[in-house]
This record gives structure tokens, C-alpha cells and sequence, in this order.
């Protein structure tokens, strides 16, 4: 049953019976019966005045489609009421009463028009609700697509960054293919070298250490053809100008140079071998001729004249001079040398042999010298060839680096996006709820407030890097659903005011109502004890009938009304609590939870949709995390990388001197061979070699001491580096092997570096941490530091803190950090140097490694042009027990 009917029954009951009541008065008495219709008048104002009531608080309760029947329900009430009210008038029994029916007349007119007003400031309501509803779909929507817009571009932003990191790569093969194609070419040249110089030192050595021969030529030949073919097909990959760059034109070229300088070499030999045995059989011939007596007691005896042995003793005193001739390739400028050998017949023809064997060997130095002219040509135009592809592709990889880091970095933001634009969705959801709750209980105050936050949620939607189009869209939607609910709390003000003037009124109707009615039951009272015990039981039966329905109607009303209510608060904590129940019925209840379980649903499907969108959002953030981790990594190996090039560079020098004075010492024992088996090894000269050989030897201990000293530190800093484990140690010997280390950089640049600790701080902790730290802050001084060709004095300082902590301070008098960027240069990816290939990752990696690995803290201190300061505090022994420790050390600009 309809609640229209269940009211009607609640009124129908007490007119019937008073309809009974006045008939029965009428058959008593005339006088009665004009009494008992003018009680019923007034009883029928004052029921029409509570229907009218009624209806108009179900006005607000039902649903805006079902508003006009109550408003016709309270203009057919009002209406009865008012004519009632004008037949109580006409009576002849209310003329003692007219005073206060007109009052009543009036008050009802008065309360009709306020319900007039109440339902016009109702349906306004209405409208600006069902416009905020229109408003927030038409938010849910664009935030949605703003949300797939942003998704969208974070799809294509990982593309690019795939893409950019396989540019990365190729870029990299260049580049590490043209080092190769260099030090190839570098040692070919080194086996060149070593191939000519066996000419004078007798034979030539190999890097190892073994005799150069012709299959290390072909293997070093073979190893340059193989690197041009490499990088000539990684410049295919990567270059469409890949005419500009000939490399394996250029290898050809310059193994086509070591062929011939291999074929100049050997002529070479010959013609030195076919030179000695023509000076042996000169020699031999001249002491024939002089026969016995000469400077040899074991020559043969030949006789010969006088004079042929006289001028035969003469040559041999020329003997080492026309030997140093013919080795320097200048016999035939010295005439008068040989002159007294010409004119010996014996000793021409061995003359004529050497004159012969001199210009065979001047002719193959110079094919020699034309081979070395050539290949240095060729080598020059592989040097120039890697010089240029090293400078364009290194300029290459360092932009596509920063692109990488760009990329990156716009992906970051782009998730930060999204998730704001889900927080908006979510924070709209949440404003509609508010909103809806605060219209249900008119509540004008609280929907003051979601205004409030409704602007509030402006602003940060003008904070979101969104497309400008779809922002200005979404904050027109938030703006017209603010503006609506704006209206509707004025509307609520009005409504609320309109009710408690129509209370006050509708109170007022009542009570006249109900004294009109007892007035004309009094004076019904006095006709008769009959009529009154009539009127009095018909009166009482009518109240307890009346009340019964009432009361039976109240809580057929009130109880799904109140079980609906129950359901919406728990649904409003928890949308997956249940369905809602009485959405079958085909009352007025059945309507109103068939649309709260609507508004649920709705509700529940897009936070289910909001949720999965932040856990996608999640994912991706996640995803972006392992990326930074990654390029972290990469930058701690490229730093023990340089460490490694440094090293080699520096090493080269001790070796390359110990390697020289071996040289050295070799051709002085040879000479000093040749002496000692011709006879004219002297004491002086025995003296001067023994002198030499000992500076010699004192040359090499130092330099191979320096190198082995060079190579120790090395292994100890780089092992530390990549092993990572946990030892105990002292701290000084480690911080000057690792000074040591990384001397070539700071040397090669023109600074100095000290280390100052005391002896007896030992350190149970992570030595490769450390080196790692100190490698960054070396590294980052010297590329940010000091200008180009300005000399710096960097400074490592520890000293012990107490019994459990170490102070270590590294510094500087660089140029500083300006006070804007002071406390930032520990965030990933920050650099002032990024055009110069910095990534940013070097502080940020020192940050992350003196907090998390030796659990302790990093301050910085930097003036402009006053150098800068990194104070590092941490604890002898690892653990988490000292991380209380250094908590309680406090430290200026402390990360």
C-alpha cells in the first residue's frame, strides 16, 4: 500500500467517526447538531493541517520525480483546510469564535504561499543536484581520459627510451671499435719499430719477451683487418654518411705499408750479412799480405816483398777505421783511407767487393726508409681516421646520453602526473559523497565547506602538467559542480528558513484548530450528559482509532525508512558490504533503494577503476626505480674503468724506462763481447761498463720497484671495489695505496693530493665503499673543481671520533658550489655539467653508500671560490646499533 493510502486511512478513521458522532448528535438535538458540525469543521482544519504536513515532509523524502503528487496532496489538504475554514466561518454556532477562524484563514493562506515558495527553492535544488551529478560524470570522464591520455604517453615515452638506449649502444660499438682499430695499429707499429731495430741490436723482442717473427706480423695484421672490418660494419649500422670514414681502405693500406717494410728489412739484412763477410775476407786478406810479424803471432806465413808486407802492416793499423767506414755507409767519401790499399794488388778485389757491398747496402736503407715514410702515412691516416670518428661519435653518445637521462626524467614526471590525476578522480568521488550526504540532512554549513575544498581541488588541478585543453575542460567541470553546489547550499539556507517559518505556522493552524474544536466540544458538553458521554465515547473511540492507524501507518513508514538508512551508512564504510534490500517493491521505498543501490554500484565500479589504476601506476614507478639502479651501477663500473685506463697510462712509465736501460745494458754487453773476442778490451773500458751496468741496474730495481708498487696498490683498491666484502684494516696504508691509485688522474691533471691520518685507526668495515666514495669526490673535483690549467691541492683527512666513530674529510680549493645548488648535489641526476657528459649519479651514489653501506652521515660546506668540504662520519665497526651514534653528531648541511 502507497503511502497516500496509509495517510488517508489515518484520516479516514476519525472523520467517520465523528460523522457517526454527529449524526447521533443530530438525532438528539438540533441545537447539538450545529454544535457537533462546527467541531467537526474544526477537527477537519486541524487533520487536513496535519496531512497537509505530512505530504509536505515527504515533499523532501521522496525522490524529485515523486514531488508533484505531494505537492498536489498538500494543495488539496490546504485547500480543504481552507474551505473548512470558510464554512466554520458561515456557521451561526462559530460567531463567538470568528476572531480566531479568521486568524487561522489568514496563518493558512500564509502557509501555502511559503509552500509555494519552498517547492519553487526545491526544485532549483533539484536541478543544481541533478547539474552537480551531470558535472561530476562529466569530471569522472575527463579525468579518465586524461588519465589514458597520460598512459598513453607513458607507452611512447618507454619507446623512445628503448630506442634511445639502442642508439646508446651502437654509439658505443663505434666508439670502442675505433680504440681498438687505434691500439691495433699502435702495437703493429711497435712490431715495426722493434723489426728495424733488430738491424742493430740483433734481433727483436715481442711483447713477451721472445724473438719477433713473421707469424706475430700476420697475427698483429690480422688483428687490424679484423677491427677496420668491425668497426667499418658498426659505422654501417649507425652512420648513413659511412663513405666519410674508409677504415678498412685505411687498414689495407697500411698492411700493403708493412709487407714492404718487411721486404725492406730482410734486403737489409742481406745486404748487412753480405757487408761483414766482405770486411772478414778484406781483413783476412791485408794479414795474408803482411805476413809473419805482424800484430797477430798466428797468421800464416806468406812471403811476400818487403814492401807489400811494410804497406800490408800500414792497412791493418786501418783496419777499425775502414771497418767504421764501410758500417756508416761512408768508405767511398774517405779516399785517402784506402789509398794504401789500392795499391796493394792482393787487396783490390776485397776492395772492389766492398765498395760493391756498401752501395747494395745504402740502396736497401733507403727502401727502408721510403717503407717507414709510407707506413707512418698510413698509420697517420688511421690515427686521423679514429681521432675524427672518436671526436663526432663521442659528441654523439654524450647526447644521446643526456637523452637517455631526459627521457627518464620525463617519465618520472609523467607518472607523477597520472597519479595526481587518479588523486583527483578519488578526491571528486569523495566531494559527491560529501555533498550527497550534506544535501540529505540540508546540512548548508558542511556544504560551505565542500565548496571550500572543491577550490582547493581547483588549484592543484592548475598544478598538474596536463594538456592545457583537457585541464581548462576539467576545471570547468569542477568549477559549474562548486557553482551548482554553491546553489544548492543557498537553496538549503532558504529551505531551512522556509521550514521553520512553515513549522511555526503549521503549529500555530494547529492549535487553533485543536481550541476550536475542544471550544465547540465544550459547549456540545453542555446540551446534555448524554450528548456529552456520546460525544465523549464517539470522540474517545475515534482518538484510540485513529491513533492505533496512525501509529500502525507511522511504523510502516518509519521502519524501511530507518532499515534504509542503516544500509546506506553501512554501505557508505564498506560499498562491498551487501546489496540493498526492498529494491522489488512497488511503493515509494522500493524507488528510493532502488536508486541508493544504483548510486552504490556506480560508486564501488569506479574506485575499483581507481585502484587499478594506481596500482598500473605503481608498476610503472617501480619499473622506472630498477632503471635508476641500473644506471647507477653502470657509473660505479665506468669509474672503476677510468681507474684502470689511469693506471696502465702510469705504469707505462717505469716500464717503458726499465725496458729502455735493459736496452741499453744489452748493446754495452754486446760491445763489450766484440771487444773482449777481438783482443782489445781495455781496463778503462771494462771500468766505464761496470759503471754503467751499475747505474743501469739501480735504474731498473727503482723503476720496476715503482710499477710493482703501482700494480699492488691497484689490486688491493680495485679488488676492494669489486668484491665489496667486509674486512678489518688500517685506514692510513689504505688511503695512500689508494692515493696512489688514482694518481694518474690527479697528476695528469696538475694537482696535488695528501693524505693525513694518524697510524692506529683500524677500520672493520667495507675498504671498497670507502674507495668508491673517495674515487667520486677525486673524480668529481677534478672535472668541476678548477678551470682548465689551473693546479689544485686536494686534501684527505681522518681522524677518530671517540672509541667508535671516524671523521674523514675531503677537500678542496676548486671554485665551490654555488649556494642554490648546495643542497642539491646529492639528488639523483643533478648536474651543472650535463652538456659535458656528467650524468649527476656521482654524489648521489657517495650518498647512498656512506648511509646505507657504513651507516653513517655526509655533510658538505662550500663557499664560492673557497673550494668545498664533504665531511663523512661513520663508524669503526659496522652495525645498526652505531647508527644511534651518528645521530646524535650534528653537522651543517648534513644529507
Amino acid at each position: 500500500m502507497r503511502i497516500r493510502s496509509r495517510i488517508a486511512v489515518v484520516g479516514g478513521v476519525p472523520v467517520m467517526v465523528a460523522a457517526v458522532i454527529a449524526v447521533a448528535g443530530g438525532l438528539l438535538l438540533a441545537r447539538s447538531e450545529r454544535v457537533y458540525e462546527s467541531a467537526v469543521l474544526a477537527g477537519s482544519v486541524y487533520r487536513d493541517v496535519l496531512a497537509a504536513t505530512a505530504a509536505r515532509i515527504d515533499y523532501l523524502q521522496v525522490a524529485p520525480a515523486d514531488r508533484a503528487s505531494r505537492a498536489d496532496r498538500f494543495e488539496s489538504m490546504s485547500d480543504s483546510a481552507a474551505a473548512e475554514l470558510r464554512q466554520l466561518d458561515k456557521a451561526g454556532s462559530a460567531n463567538t469564535h470568528r476572531a480566531e477562524v479568521e486568524r487561522a484563514t489568514a496563518v493558512l493562506a500564509r502557509y501555502v504561499d511559503q509552500m509555494r515558495s519552498f517547492i519553487q527553492v526545491t526544485a532549483a535544488n533539484d536541478s543544481a543536484v541533478a547539474d552537480m551529478g551531470l558535472h561530476a560524470s562529466t569530471l569522472m570522464a575527463l579525468t579518465d581520459r586524461a588519465r589514458e591520455r597520460q598512459h598513453a604517453a607513458n607507452v611512447d615515452s618507454l619507446g623512445s627510451l628503448t630506442e634511445a638506449d639502442r642508439r646508446l649502444r651502437d654509439s658505443r660499438d663505434v666508439v670502442d671499435s675505433a680504440h681498438e682499430l687505434r691500439e691495433a695499429m699502435l702495437d703493429l707499429q711497435r712490431a715495426e719499430a722493434q723489426h728495424v731495430a733488430a738491424l742493430g741490436f740483433g734481433v727483436g723482442l715481442f711483447g713477451s719477451g721472445r724473438p719477433l717473427t713473421l707469424a706475430d706480423f700476420h697475427i698483429a695484421i690480422d688483428r687490424l683487418i679484423g677491427t677496420a672490418d668491425r668497426l667499418q660494419s658498426a659505422l654501417d649500422r649507425t652512420d648513413p654518411l659511412v663513405d666519410r670514414y674508409p677504415a678498412k681502405q685505411s687498414a689495407a693500406r697500411y698492411a700493403a705499408t708493412v709487407d714492404g717494410l718487411q721486404a725492406a728489412v730482410a734486403e737489409l739484412r742481406a745486404a748487412q750479412a753480405e757487408r761483414d763477410a766482405a770486411l772478414s775476407r778484406f781483413e783476412t786478406a791485408a794479414q795474408a799480405v803482411a805476413g809473419p810479424g805482424g800484430d797477430d803471432a798466428e797468421r800464416p806465413a806468406i812471403s811476400s816483398p818487403l814492401g807489400e808486407r811494410m804497406l800490408a802492416e800500414q792497412v791493418i793499423r786501418t783496419l777499425p777505421v775502414v771497418r767504421a767506414l764501410v758500417l756508416t755507409g761512408t768508405l767511398n767519401r774517405q779516399p785517402d783511407v784506402t789509398f794504401l790499399s789500392s795499391m796493394l794488388p792482393s787487396l783490390r778485389a776485397p776492395l772492389d767487393g766492398l765498395y760493391r757491398v756498401q752501395a747494395r747496402a745504402a740502396a736497401a736503407q733507403q727502401a727502408l726508409e721510403a717503407a717507414q715514410r709510407a707506413g707512418a702515412e698510413a698509420a697517420s691516416a688511421i690515427e686521423a681516421l679514429t681521432a675524427r670518428i672518436l671526436m663526432v661519435k663521442a659528441t654523439g653518445y654524450t647526447a644521446i646520453q643526456d637523452e637517455v637521462v631526459q627521457l627518464i626524467a620525463y617519465a618520472i614526471q609523467a607518472n607523477d602526473t597520472e597519479q595526481e590525476t587518479q588523486n583527483v578522480a578519488v578526491v571528486a568521488l569523495r566531494l559527491g559523497r560529501r555533498a550527497a550526504d550534506a544535501v540529505a540532512v540540508r546540512d548548508a554549513e558542511e556544504a560551505d565547506r565542500i565548496v571550500a575544498d572543491a577550490g582547493a581541488l581547483l588549484e592543484t588541478v592548475r598544478g598538474l602538467p596536463m594538456s592545457p585543453l583537457l585541464q581548462d575542460e576539467v576545471l570547468s567541470a569542477i568549477r559549474n559542480w562548486r557553482d551548482s553546489l554553491r546553489r544548492t547550499a543557498e537553496g538549503l539556507r532558504r529551505l531551512n528558513q522556509l521550514l521553520i517559518t512553515m513549522d511555526r505556522d503549521a503549529g500555530a493552524l494547529v492549535e487553533t484548530a485543536r481550541q476550536l474544536d475542544e471550544t465547540f466540544r465544550d459547549e456540545a458538553a453542555r446540551i446534555g450528559e448524554l450528548l456529552t458521554r456520546i460525544l465523549v465515547i464517539g470522540a474517545t473511540i475515534g482518538l484510540l482509532l485513529g491513533g492505533g492507524a496512525a501509529a500502525v501507518v507511522a511504523r510502516s513508514i518509519s521502519r524501511p525508512v530507518l532499515r534504509l538508512q542503516k544500509q546506506m551508512t553501512r554501505l557508505a564504510e564498506d560499498p562491498l558490504a551487501g546489496p540493498i534490500d526492498g529494491t522489488r517493491r512497488q511503493d515509494e521505498f522500493g524507488a528510493m533503494a532502488r536508486a541508493a543501490a544504483f548510486f552504490i554500484r556506480e560508486i564501488g565500479l569506479r574506485e575499483q577503476a581507481a585502484r587499478q589504476a594506481k596500482d598500473r601506476a605503481d608498476r610503472a614507478l617501480e619499473d622506472l626505480r630498477r632503471t635508476q639502479a641500473d644506471l647507477i651501477q653502470a657509473e660505479k663500473m665506468a669509474s672503476l674503468g677510468g681507474l684502470v685506463a689511469g693506471v696502465a697510462h702510469e705504469i707505462n712509465t717505469p716500464l717503458g724506462n726499465a725496458l729502455m736501460g735493459a736496452t741499453h745494458l744489452e748493446d754495452r754487453l754486446a760491445i763489450l763481447a766484440r771487444q773482449a773476442s777481438g783482443g782489445n778490451l781495455r781496463r778503462s773500458d771494462f771500468a766505464e761498463f761496470q759503471e754503467t751496468a751499475d747505474e743501469i741496474a739501480r735504474l731498473l730495481v727503482l723503476n720496476l720497484q715503482q710499477a710493482c708498487e703501482l700494480v699492488q696498490s691497484f689490486k688491493q683498491v680495485a679488488a676492494d671495489q669489486t668484491s665489496g666484502e667486509e674486512r678489518l684494516f688500517l685506514l692510513k696504508p689504505y688511503l695512500e695505496d689508494l692515493a696512489t691509485s688514482l694518481s694518474p688522474s690527479w697528476r695528469r691533471a696538475g694537482h696535488s693530493l695528501r693524505v693525513d691520518c694518524p697510524e692506529t685507526i683500524e677500520i672493520d668495515g667495507f675498504p671498497g665503499v670507502l674507495a668508491q666514495i673517495l674515487t667520486n669526490l677525486v673524480m668529481n673535483s677534478i672535472t668541476h673543481a678548477y678551470r682548465e690549467g689551473q693546479r689544485g691541492q686536494l686534501l684527505i683527512a681522518a681522524a677518530a671520533q671517540g672509541a667508535d666513530m671516524v671523521t674523514l674529510v675531503y677537500s678542496d680549493d676548486g671554485r665551490g658550489i654555488a649556494p642554490a645548488d648546495l643542497g642539491r648535489v646529492f639528488d639523483p641526476f643533478f648536474t651543472t655539467r650535463r652538456g659535458a657528459g656528467s650524468t649527476g649519479l656521482g654524489l648521489h651514489i657517495v650518498y647512498n653508500l656512506v648511509v646505507n653501506r657504513l651507516g653513517g652521515k655526509i655533510a658538505v660546506d662550500s663557499l664560492p671560490d673557497r673550494g668545498v668540504r664533504f665531511t663523512i662520519r661513520f663508524p669503526r665497526r659496522f652495525a645498526t646499533d652505531n647508527m644511534t651514534l651518528v645521530a646524535a653528531v650534528p653537522a651543517s648541511q648534513e644529507q
